[in-house]
């Protein structure tokens, strides 16, 4: 790991160390969390992408769109399956443990 001075650290450190820990942590049995991993990490995949070349504006403007055709899916019990409640869950908090590292509200308030 980088010993970077804390005003170097970007979104995009944040996100490679979600992946880092999501892949090797030894915490939680990985069998238990296997779908909301995935879900987590293919999330976690695209922020990153994203994070590397969009603006703050244009990557909060589509993953709060994102956020919100996810809670509609939930409400409207889209997913069936378990296992595809699990991983878009994972996915789904990934995105918002990554989006309120840049504005706090937005764990509460996806409105904004």
């Amino acid at each position: 790991m980088d010993n970077k001075k804390l005003t170097q650290f970007t979104l995009v450190d944040v996100i490679e160390r979600k992946i880092h820990f999501t892949k090797t942590n030894t915490i939680f049995d990985k069998k238990d969390f296997e779908n909301d991993n995935e879900g987590a990490l293919l999330a976690y995949h695209q922020l990153l992408a994203d994070a590397k070349e969009m603006n703050e504006n244009e990557f909060v403007s589509k993953y709060l769109g994102m956020i919100k055709r996810l809670s509609e899916q939930f409400e409207n019990d889209e997913f069936k399956d378990e296992k595809e409640i699990e991983k878009m869950s994972g996915y789904n908090n990934a995105i918002v443990s990554v989006l309120k590292c840049i504005n706090p509200i937005y764990e509460y308030d996806l409105d904004n």
